[in-house]
């Protein structure tokens, strides 16, 4: 009798389900980021997410914090990243910030991004900046 030994076959959806496709280490590069956190906010990965969040998060630049860590964000994630939220991210509706700008308070600096909607009076914006030679989600944008 001979000895084989089959193994159970994955396909490769499974597979990369349960592979970390992340490169949290190369946000540096906005592309990547973006990539990750399109991934992230698909499959509802909250912690991946998470890590790309710069604490403590807020409304706004100067406003009091909505998120002092990654506990209280995990516990509210659903109210920021709404339905409309995901739909933004997925169809790449952002834009980077504008040195015209620069001067307006809360304003996107000009090496950031924000995720924006058309119309303002439908929900928030959020704005992606470098932190440490990063890229991460900073705050909900006061002016867009």
């Amino acid at each position: 009798m001979l000895g084989i030994s089959f193994s159970p076959v994955i396909n490769a959806q499974e597979a990369s389900a349960t592979e970390s496709h992340y490169q949290f280490d190369q946000h540096s590069d906005f592309t990547i980021f973006w990539h990750d956190l399109q991934l992230a906010v698909s499959t509802q990965d909250k912690e991946a997410v998470a890590k790309m969040m710069n604490f403590p998060f807020s409304d706004y630049e100067h406003s009091p914090m909505i998120f002092q860590n990654e506990a209280e964000f995990l516990s509210q994630y659903d109210e920021l990243f709404d339905a409309e939220m995901v739909k933004l991210i997925k169809t790449n509706q952002y834009r980077q910030g504008d040195a015209d700008q620069s001067q307006i308070l809360d304003a996107v600096s000009p090496e950031g991004y924000i995720i924006e909607h058309e119309n303002s009076d439908n929900g928030y914006n959020l704005v992606i900046e470098p932190v440490d030679g990063v890229y991460k989600l900073v705050r909900i944008a006061f002016y867009s």
